[in-house]
């Protein structure tokens, strides 16, 4: 009998399998191959098309998205877990294509007018939307209308509107221009319920990071930092749209207070109540609807028959366009740009890897052309192993002579604020959020949980620290003596790092430490920032304490080479995604696929908690204003 006879129907199968693996695998990659065919050719072809001007000269610009620092590599399988929570992969947009493309457009003769509406706007943090509307009041400043229009505005996409010339809005919309809040959500008492044991390590009087396994409330303690941090963020943005408006002082506070009673005085009276509120209160110009917007703006620039749109130019098209080429050749200022949760390892995908970031720098400071190093900050923490790793390059290249500036965009917090300090210079936007110079430690355990329904755990050590911490055992007490302490000699870390960096005793710096966190303008009053100014101002500092005149350097930007094949794959990935999941996901749009959104970046961001000694200094409630709305 034949070895083929003598197989067993499992082993048949499992050959048939294998076939089927390989004919698959074929056909996977024809289509491949197909992609990249179709990609090149569609290159080659749209590779003459060159931008050109709208006759009328309108600029249109309609973010759909979250403006970042930094767009995001994700994973294809990421996108899909995101497709599934929320909707699939977000959109980005870069905030210096925006500031860069206002610029262009103020100074440009070709350009009349810009037409804006931020109705897809998805989130940017307050100090990215403060600096995109200063930038607005700059091209308005020029001679230039900016026309607003919205089918309801949100508070982020209303500061922007703001700074027109005109704002109109559907006669159904609201403007929704209602403060700062920080809720979240605690569930000791669940933990309670369940018997779960906490075991919580933190100094500081004000982290706040670990509140919500603590107790079934805020605590004063955050909630005064938190009334103090963001009730200056709330008076940045009264006396921004105030003053664009022309409205008097205190005008937003009394619109966002009496709300309530004003729709139910107006609700039936009149369809459009909300509106007529907001037109009433002088935070709009105009009710219109969407057609007889479209026909006004047709009237003033023309009519695009082909497109059959408003004559106008794409914003982010024309920044493409007509950005200067960059220098080739002279010295160079590297920019590093660190945004996301800072975790330990070779990390990517929207976080801060420690190795990863620590070997940018590596590379910018070992390079005889780099005479300086600018490094944007966006980050509210995360591991404080991955922190010092990064911060012992800077310091570094500082030692080795090479300028090192920080540049904090919304956010520079906990770990991220522990990178900023060795540099010669820190520059922060007024509302940028930062400080919170603090150290935790947190390791749920389920002994009791699981003593109720008949399991324990014994055995024999032969020291009394030879039994490490398990979860379903818990944590002795020669244990919790040892991670207390490594979390106070984590702290103590934490004030020596910034003492050196910012030239300050350990009880100068404790005293505005504690894990506190402060606006870029309460920091620079207490020393922890030393200028107030964006990334542009942090550039030239950069480039006159290097001696490098204007125009005579270029800025290089250090980032992780990437394999183009694997990114080739994520590039299909995320277009599957967003093609298969079609905007919606499994989960529905609205305020149901928001919070499945919310919570599943907040579960993300426990998950990414991979710091060896599980020391985190990390500033939960600032990720929180990473993407206001």
């Amino acid at each position: 009998m034949s070895d083929k006879a003598k197989e067993n129907i499992f082993a048949r199968i499992w050959r048939w399998i294998g076939h089927i693996q390989h004919g698959i695998l074929r056909v996977f990659g024809l289509i491949l191959m197909l992609i990249v065919l179709i990609a090149l050719i569609g290159s080659i072809f749209s590779g003459d098309d060159e931008f050109e001007m709208a006759e009328s000269g309108l600029l249109s610009f309609s973010p759909n998205g979250v403006i970042v620092e930094e767009k995001s590599q994700v994973s294809p399988g990421d996108a899909f877990t995101a497709a599934l929570l929320g909707g699939g992969a977000r959109n980005e947009i870069l905030l210096r294509d925006v500031i860069e493309g206002l610029r262009l457009a103020a100074a440009d003769d070709e350009v009349t007018a810009l037409m804006v509406n931020f109705d897809n706007l998805l989130g940017a943090t307050p100090a990215a939307l403060h600096a995109i509307a200063a930038e607005m009041a700059a091209f308005r400043e020029t001679g230039k209308d900016i026309i607003a229009y919205g089918d309801s505005f949100t508070m982020g996409g209303y500061l922007l509107a703001s700074q027109a010339s005109e704002i109109h809005m559907h006669d159904m919309g609201w403007v929704m221009v209602n403060g700062y809040a920080v809720y979240r959500t605690f569930f000791r008492s669940l933990l309670d319920r369940l018997n779960v044991t906490v075991n919580i390590y933190r100094v500081g009087e004000f982290k706040s990071a670990l509140e919500p396994f603590m107790g079934d409330e805020m605590s004063e303690e955050a909630a005064e930092a938190n009334r103090f941090v963001f009730g200056e963020l709330w008076d940045a943005y009264q006396r921004r749209v105030e003053g664009a408006r022309g409205l008097d002082q205190g005008a937003l506070q009394v619109y966002a207070d009496t709300f309530p009673d004003q729709i139910t005085a107006l609700a039936h009276e009149s369809a459009r109540a909300t509106g007529e509120i907001a037109l009433r209160a002088g935070l709009i110009d105009h009710l219109t609807g969407r057609g007889a917007f479209r026909n006004a703006m047709e009237e003033r620039f023309g009519r695009d028959a082909d497109q059959n749109r408003v004559r106008s130019s794409n914003f982010l098209e024309y920044v493409e366009a007509r950005r200067p080429k960059p220098r080739e050749r002279g010295d160079v200022i590297a920019l590093i740009t660190m945004t996301g949760t800072i975790v330990d390892g070779n990390q990517d995908g929207g976080v801060i890897g420690g190795d990863m970031h620590a070997n940018l720098v590596r590379k910018a400071r070992l390079d005889d052309d780099v005479k300086a190093i600018v490094v944007r900050i966006d980050s509210g923490g995360g591991s404080a192993f991955a922190s010092e790793l990064i911060r012992e390059e800077l310091r570094q290249a500082r030692l080795d002579g090479k300028i090192v500036v920080v540049s904090m965009g919304g956010v520079a917090a906990s770990g991220g604020y522990w990178i900023a300090a060795p540099a010669h210079e820190i520059w922060a936007e007024p509302t940028t959020i930062t400080g919170s110079i603090g150290i935790f430690g947190f390791l749920p355990t389920l002994e009791n949980a699981l003593g109720e329904i008949g399991v324990s755990e014994d055995g024999v050590a032969l020291t009394q620290t030879a039994r490490f911490p398990s979860p379903t055992g818990g944590v002795s007490e020669a244990w919790n003596t040892i991670l207390q302490a490594n979390i106070e000699t984590g702290y103590d870390n934490f004030l020596d790092v910034v003492g050196e960096g910012r030239n300050m005793t350990r009880a100068e710096v404790d005293a505005i430490g504690q894990g506190r966190i402060w606006t870029g303008a309460q920091a620079h009053e207490r020393g922890l920032v030393d200028h107030l100014g964006g990334f542009d101002e942090a550039v030239t500092a950069a480039a006159e304490r290097a001696g490098l005149e204007e125009g005579q350097f270029r800025l290089r930007r250090f980032v992780e080479e990437r394999d183009p094949f694997k990114e080739f794959l994520k590039m299909i990935g995320l277009s599957f995604v967003a093609e298969v999941m079609a905007g919606s996901g499994l989960m529905p749009g609205g305020l149901l696929g928001q919070a499945a959104s919310e919570t599943g970046a907040e579960l993300q961001r426990i998950n990414m908690m991979n710091d060896p000694r599980g020391v985190y200094a990390t500033c939960l409630e600032c990720e929180s204003f990473r993407r206001v709305r």
